[in-house]
Order: C-alpha cells, then sequence, then structure tokens
C-alpha cells in the first residue's frame, strides 16, 4: 500500500518535471550532388523554453551542392528564446557550401537569440558560407542579434565566415 503510493508520487513528480527539463534541437539539411545541380533551401525554425531548467535550444540548417557547375541558395531564419531559474542557452549553426568547379554558394541569413533568467545560459551563432575549388562564389548576407538577461548575465558569441578558396 505505501509502495503503492510512492511510486504514484514518483511518476507524478516525473510528469510534472518533463516540461521543466525540455529542449527543442532542430536539424534542417538539403544536398545535391552531381553535375549541374541546384540545391535551393529555405528554413524557418522557432524554438521556445521555458521552465525551471529549461533548454538549450539547438538549430542547425545545412545545404550543400558538390560537383560541377552546381548552385548551393539557401534562406534561413533561426529564431530561439530560453528563459527560466536555470535556463539553458541558444546554440544556431547556419552553414551553405558549394564544392568543386564553377559552383555558387550564395546565403541569406538571420538568427535572433534571446535568453533570461536568474543564471540563464548564453547565445552562441554561426553562420558560415563556402565556395570551394575552382571558379567558385560565395555570397552571403547575413544577421545576428541577440539579447541575455538575469541576475548573472551570460556571454553571447557569434560568428560569421563567408570563404571562396
Amino acid at each position: 500500500m505505501i509502495r503503492t503510493s510512492l511510486l504514484t508520487g514518483f511518476a507524478s513528480l516525473a510528469l510534472f518535471a518533463a516540461p521543466a527539463m525540455a529542449q527543442n534541437i532542430s536539424d534542417i539539411s538539403n544536398t545535391a550532388a552531381g553535375i549541374g545541380n541546384t540545391a535551393n533551401q529555405s528554413a524557418l525554425v522557432r524554438q521556445r523554453s521555458k521552465g525551471p531548467f529549461a533548454g538549450p535550444d539547438v538549430a542547425t540548417v545545412s545545404n550543400l551542392a558538390a560537383g560541377i557547375g552546381n548552385t548551393a541558395n539557401q534562406g534561413a531564419f533561426v529564431k530561439q528564446r530560453s528563459g527560466g531559474v536555470f535556463g539553458g542557452g541558444s546554440a544556431a549553426t547556419i552553414g551553405n557550401t558549394a564544392a568543386g568547379i564553377g559552383n555558387n554558394a550564395g546565403q541569406m541569413a538571420t538568427v535572433m537569440q534571446r535568453s533570461g533568467g536568474l543564471l540563464s545560459g548564453g547565445s552562441v551563432a554561426n553562420v558560415g558560407n563556402t565556395a570551394a575549388g575552382i571558379g567558385n562564389t560565395a555570397l552571403q548576407n547575413g544577421t545576428v542579434l541577440q539579447r541575455s538577461g538575469g541576475l548573472l548575465g551570460p556571454f553571447n558569441h557569434s560568428s560569421m565566415q563567408n570563404l571562396s578558396a
């Protein structure tokens, strides 16, 4: 009798605590490989977590065209918000790659991150665009907005790279 009520209590506690420990993970990818291919991608990721131990929010968006005469175009919008007493931070990685001969890589990326809470984690955004090989072009337009708040404000880090090699 006592054991049954204890097990019921623990099960209820686990159900009530589950939303407080939530995390969001998104992974979106697009690939075209060969000769004369096009990889076009438009991605929208919106993540929000809250609760005493919410987060972290993690989003990865990638686009790849590899071979000869390929085109990789990507438009990505990532919005992340986390909060809570010990809220986890947010991490967004957006990558676009065209590799080979005569390839084009074009990217427009926007990342908006907000974290808050008593001891919340920081936000990290990495946006990269690469065209590697012979006669390749890499074009990029990127915007990163980050905001953190709380008693002990965490760090924010953003990195944006555009490479044609």
